[in-house]
């Protein structure tokens, strides 16, 4: 009896062992979402005077950073004049084109669109210009923080530099600053205002 009940019991283990090492782990940890796959951004300048004066930009790099130089358009405005600017991301490589501007509307909480204006290409980001334009978006995430894809932007003086738009990644971080996060795309064109 003692013999049955040693080869029971030793089956009822290894049955246990079985079935344990065939379950699934569960994964209470949600993954966070990766960075967005963005070849080309798009810049379309309203004149909110004159509907009809419309600047249009493209920065485009399809190979990615360590391929051939962006194709980059260079931004003519108007000093003293408010534009309303639309910002649209897309991934190229994909067929049909990616329209990575609704997945970033979509989570507005996790993204922001930053306008902003340097001397000097290779300026580092908190050395941006205040004095060259007010840029304010006007699209908000469902916490109140903006987005950035749609702004006015009310330039002042004239003024020749760089413009650059930069689209950060911010899921569970986003405080409506540059700070947290990591960047999705950073592209860097010229402008000349006058």
């Amino acid at each position: 009896m003692k013999k049955n009940f040693a080869r029971l019991f030793l089956f009822a283990a290894l049955l246990t062992l079985v079935f344990a090492a065939c379950k699934k782990e569960k994964n209470d940890t949600p993954t966070e979402n990766a960075n967005e796959e963005i070849t080309t951004l798009k810049l379309t300048f309203t004149n909110a005077a004159n509907p009809a004066d419309v600047v249009t930009a493209t920065w485009k790099d399809l190979d990615g950073f360590a391929g051939n130089a962006p194709v980059i358009d260079k931004i003519n405005l108007k000093a003293n004049t408010t534009y309303n600017v639309a910002t649209e991301l897309l991934d190229e490589r994909t067929n049909p084109v990616t329209n990575a501007t609704a997945e970033i509307e979509e989570e507005g909480d996790e993204h922001r669109v930053f306008h902003l204006f340097y001397a000097t290409a290779t300026a580092a980001v908190y050395d941006s210009l205040s004095t060259v334009a007010t840029v304010t978006p006007l699209d908000k995430d469902v916490n109140n923080l903006p987005i950035g894809l749609q702004i006015t932007m009310a330039t002042k003086a004239a003024f020749t530099g760089f413009l650059n738009v930069v689209v950060r990644h911010q899921p569970g971080a986003k405080n409506g600053t540059y700070a947290p996060g990591s960047t999705d795309v950073l592209t860097i064109f010229p402008v000349e205002i006058k």
